[in-house]
């Protein structure tokens, strides 16, 4: 699959996945602990595209991060301030659970977890111009 086609699935999806409303999980009965994968390669089944209008959406990408899921995530939707507590959480949760992360575009964050790398992208523009949302050290 070429480059270009490969983009194209990440940011535009066939099917989005929604966050499901608290009434739709069933908050009685506690959830266990998925299984960290073992770092063995590049085994992925799916990657999930979630594009939220709140921040309160996070918990949806921590749960999916958790599972073993890469996720790419879209906040294009979300205010200045909310894109840059939503992207400080994600990389909280990337260096919690071990993970990797890239910025794809503008507006959009791939997130893999523990035991799936991302690629290095030599000639990445966006980091040429500057990260206006993350401070270097």
């Amino acid at each position: 699959m070429s480059g270009f086609a490969s983009l194209k699935n990440f940011l535009m999806p066939s099917a989005e996945r929604t966050p499901a409303s608290s009434e739709s999980r069933g908050t009685s009965a506690p959830r266990a602990k998925a299984p960290r994968p073992s770092r063995r390669g590049n085994e992925v089944a799916s990657i999930e595209t979630v594009t939220p209008t709140t921040y309160s959406e996070a918990g949806l990408i921590a749960e999916l991060l958790r599972e073993g899921t890469p996720v790419i995530v879209n906040v294009h939707l979300l205010s200045d301030g909310e894109t840059r507590r939503l992207v400080d959480f994600m990389a909280g949760l990337k260096a919690g659970l071990q993970g990797e992360s890239k910025r794809v575009a503008e507006t959009v964050y791939l997130l893999a977890p523990y035991g799936v790398d991302i690629d290095p992208d030599d000639d990445d523009v966006l980091e040429a111009e500057g990260d206006r949302l993350i401070v270097r050290p």
